[in-house]
């Protein structure tokens, strides 16, 4: 038996060639069982498109929970569907030069089974009309196939014609072989042979030669590729098949291949031993054509992927005849380096791998998982078969809609090595992806058990870094219902991991931190109740039943000023105009009147409707704060400003931009978002900034928990009374909770 056909129609100067369209049209599902032929003396091919993709677990090492052999449709749409794609080939590289979907529309109809399209369809020219010729299953309840006959032009199906059969207790009819030079003739069985004449009128066959004579062989011999002429006989490519259930009552399966040849009577005078084209399970020609003293036979490897096979006219003679093969190093089409490789020791894991990482990045996964799992078949290094599961589940995951699947090719790869922590993570952010919190913090927390045993990948598989694991406990956290240890773990992420993250997850932690250190308890209220223990009781202090601040900066502006009347403000990030706003009491309770800034639309439209001071929409990074204050009718000395934008780059850039040689501010709170600083470096540049301008700090690193440092409060000397500041005063570098601060609680 040859195990490897494509290796030695290499070896004897021959080919083989890719046969990829775009993922856009697949979805990275399987492109299988192309039918080459030459069409007005072009090559052209059917390829066809199936919404599935294929698992084989050819040494029923890591099969699926459906079994070794599993056809991965989309967990909510069960059908097999298939599209078919006519494809002009190069004559030269053999590659495909360009490719339309046949459309079908016209005669679509309600497919009546879950086997819906035209399977397996050989393509011809006869009487001058194209015609796909396949098996359709989807007009009957039951799933009856028969052969049928779809015309083509230019790219549309144009009309349909299905072969009824004299015998109609015939379950499935497939896979009648097309005779080339014969118009509308089939073998129909090769072994013993018949030969059948299509007639499109009646929708009837008749048999026009039927051999008694059999040869006899270990299996049925069925149909595959075109029937062509050559030299002064007929020859094709048939198929057989393997066919068993294991002791789970699951299917398996294995594919062989012969070349047959009669001579012009139909005789059969030579059939070769089974071969297979690289030693896969499931292989399956569909067409056959000579072209330049070369067979271009194009088969299906695994459903998943496609090729064509340049075999050189002496090399296929000398199998027919058993002779020594030539050998010969020079070929017109070149092999892909990688494919070449692949081609020559198929069973080799380094070289499946390669393969298939080379279709992972073109998101050809249904390719790029038959590579991989055959990695994990045939490989005895620990590591690569390890890494070869994840990606067979990533592939799996990538083609979507089919979850159990890849929950359970992830069980796997865990199985196999269950101290290694990336399948662990890989599969708690699958559960994350659909929400499932519990599952996913539960593989998190197993995946930092084993954080000790993460090792180098040969790709990058998403889950190769230490600070991942830790990333995704602190999401899972958050959702289980640990908020603070959540909200710790994204800080500690920033401050102990910095030079580690990458710029993606660099941003999702600082967007997490903001999100989630406003939310659940961002804003602190005060009540008249805790008058007793404010720190410093202003005058008329006792008239603030409520405040509205987020960390209690309206209870601090009127602390530092004495709790003044009629002061003045500039408010830059006014945000919302009540809930968590610096300047509303200082407007409601305290007659202060001044100017804020905000970029969103929406936000300036609601403070206009319930506050009575004016606020500007804009960019605050754009404003000239010269000429705008000047215009806002603001005195030289102004009571408060507020400076609170995202992030901390663009608050900086506003300081700057404020013209404090001309006019100074008696309290200004400032946010710098330490916490969240992928820089860490904003909090020190502002302090030495308004430093240089005269400004004493008051109060640093204020936060609305115990973990985010995220505004320093300052004052100007000449504008505040210093005695009242010393009071207030608390600038070491630790951490001040603001209502720990605010109402001297411990």
């Amino acid at each position: 038996m040859i195990r490897n056909l494509a290796k030695l129609a290499i070896e004897g100067g021959g080919s083989v060639t890719p046969l990829i369209i775009p993922s856009s049209l697949t979805d990275g599902t399987g492109l299988c069982n192309p039918a080459i032929n030459k069409i007005d003396g072009e090559l052209k091919l059917n390829l066809r498109h199936v919404k599935y993709t294929l698992y084989h677990s050819e040494q029923c090492k890591f099969p699926l929970h459906w079994g070794p052999l599993s056809y991965l449709n989309r967990e909510d749409d069960i059908k097999l569907r298939t599209i078919n794609y006519l494809c002009d080939v190069d004559s030269k590289t053999l590659a495909i030069k360009s490719l339309e979907q046949v459309d079908t529309t016209k005669l679509d109809v309600k497919p009546l089974w879950d086997f819906v399209g035209l399977e397996d369809a050989r393509l011809v020219k006869w009487d001058n009309k194209e015609y796909l010729c396949g098996v359709r299953r989807d007009t009957t309840t039951n799933g009856e196939g028969r052969i049928e006959f779809s015309e083509i032009k230019d790219g549309k199906e144009i009309n349909r014609y299905r072969i009824q059969m004299s015998d109609e207790s015939v379950y499935c009819e497939k896979n009648w072989m097309p005779i080339n030079d014969m118009p509308f003739h089939f073998v129909k069985w090769s072994n013993p042979t018949e030969v059948v004449k299509v007639n499109l009128e009646t929708l009837t066959s008749e048999v026009v030669h039927l051999n008694t004579n059999s040869i006899t062989t270990s299996r049925d011999l069925r149909g595959s590729s075109h029937v062509i002429k050559y030299k002064n006989h007929y020859i094709a490519v048939t198929h057989e098949v393997d066919l068993w259930y294991n002791e789970q009552n699951q299917k398996d399966t294995q594919y062989y291949h012969r070349f047959v040849v009669w001579d012009e009577n139909w005789n059969m005078v030579n059939i070769t031993d089974e071969f297979k084209f690289f030693d896969a399970g499931v292989e399956f020609v569909c067409g056959m054509v000579e072209h330049e003293d070369n067979l271009l036979i194009s088969l299906g490897f695994q459903d998943n992927a496609a090729y064509i096979v340049q075999l050189p006219n002496e090399v296929f003679d000398s199998i027919l005849d058993k002779t020594e093969l030539p050998k010969s190093k020079s070929c017109n089409v070149k092999t892909h380096d990688l494919l070449y490789k692949f081609t020559m020791d198929t069973l080799n894991p380094t070289h499946n791998f390669n393969l298939g990482q080379h279709y992972f990045l073109q998101d050809q996964y249904a390719s790029a998982l038959s590579f991989f799992l055959r990695v994990a078949e045939y490989g005895d290094d620990k590591d690569m078969v390890y890494e070869s599961l994840m990606k067979v589940a990533q592939c799996i995951h990538l083609t979507k809609g089919r979850d159990s699947s890849t929950k359970t090719a992830f069980q796997n790869a865990i199985n196999f090595l269950p101290e290694r922590p990336e399948a662990y993570l890989l599969l708690s952010m699958f559960h994350e992806s659909k929400l499932e919190w519990f599952d996913s913090h539960t593989l998190a927390t197993i995946a930092l058990s084993f954080k000790h045993n993460l090792k180098p990948t040969l790709t990058d598989i998403g889950a190769g870094e230490e600070y991942k694991i830790y990333f995704q406990l602190a999401v899972t956290n958050w959702w289980v219902g640990k908020g603070d240890i959540s909200r710790k773990m994204f800080l500690d992420l920033v401050h102990n991991n910095q030079h580690e993250l990458s710029d993606y997850y660099a941003r999702l932690i600082n967007k997490n931190i903001k999100q989630l250190h406003r939310y659940p308890h961002p804003h602190f209220k005060y009540t008249a109740l805790d008058h007793s223990n404010l720190k410093y009781k202003f005058k008329d202090s006792k008239l603030v039943k409520s405040n509205y601040s987020q960390t209690y900066q309206d209870m601090f502006v009127l602390a530092a000023l004495n709790g003044k009347k009629n002061g003045t403000y500039l408010e830059i990030g006014a945000s919302d105009p009540e809930y968590g706003n610096n300047t509303m009491l200082l407007e409601e309770k305290f007659g202060w009147t001044g100017m804020s800034v905000e970029i969103l639309e929406h936000e300036v439209e609601k403070f206009k409707k319930v506050r009575k001071n004016p606020i500007h929409l804009g960019d605050a990074t754009k404003i000239n704060y010269w000429r705008f204050i000047k215009m806002s009718g603001f005195s030289k000395n102004i009571d408060y400003l507020q400076l609170d934008c995202d992030p901390p780059s663009v608050t900086y850039d506003i300081l700057t931009k404020i013209p404090f040689d001309e006019y100074k501010f008696a309290v200004i709170t400032y946010e710098h978002d330490h916490y969240a600083d992928e820089t860490s470096s904003y909090r020190d540049k502002s302090r030495k900034y308004l430093e240089s301008k005269g400004y004493k700090l008051v109060v640093s690193n204020i936060s609305p928990d115990d973990n985010s440092p995220f505004e320093d409060w300052w004052v100007h000397p000449d504008l505040v009374d210093l005695d009242t500041i010393n009071k207030l005063s608390s600038i070491d570098e630790e951490t001040k909770n603001a209502e720990v601060y605010m109402l001297g609680l411990s």
